[in-house]
């Protein structure tokens, strides 16, 4: 049985995460000299911005729909496999971290659509923290699910789903 471990609130975190990552990324732009905005042409940027949105929520969306809320913000975390259940269904059948995968394409959107070399930076070391955690996550499942999720990971990929499966199945994820 998994003992219950106590995290700091998930908002608390995220706050202290974007402060961080903005002081990192104020700091890289001056000490490289990189340029304030990114030399994008205004309708490109508004048209690939917004097509990374649109993924990105409906990545999220995909994802909240099968979770909860408060699952999806931790709060299941470290539970024993009695009290929570193993999700492959829904989005998660294509992809292992949807939410991750939706957070990276609304934050690269935002990146677009605001030109900011600030956002692109954040939005980098944000999708680097996202594999970190996920990979942690992982090792909590493993020791939650054994043998259920070694299966479930052989057979759907990490964040990035496989083109693949989307021509396989004609499947829409609402």
């Amino acid at each position: 049985m998994i003992k219950q471990k106590k995290i700091p609130p998930i908002w608390l975190l995220i706050i202290i995460t974007v402060i961080f990552f903005s002081i990192i990324a104020i700091g890289i732009i001056f000490l490289f000299k990189f340029p304030f905005f990114l030399p994008i042409p205004y309708f490109w940027r508004l048209l690939v911005g917004l097509i990374f949105l649109g993924c990105g929520f409906y990545f999220l969306i995909c994802a909240l729909r099968v979770l909860t809320i408060k699952r999806a913000f931790g709060n299941e975390l470290f539970k024993s496999k009695s009290e929570s259940k193993l999700i492959t269904t829904g989005i998660y059948h294509y992809t292992r971290n949807p939410l991750y995968l939706g957070a990276i394409f609304a934050f690269f959107g935002w990146t677009f659509i605001f030109s900011l070399t600030m956002m692109l930076i954040i939005s980098l070391l944000f999708t680097i923290l996202f594999i970190f955690v996920a990979k942690w996550e992982e090792k909590e499942l493993l020791e939650r699910f054994g043998e259920d999720y070694k299966n479930y990971k052989k057979s759907v990929p990490f964040i990035f789903p496989s083109l693949k499966i989307f021509f396989q199945k004609k499947v829409i994820f609402f």
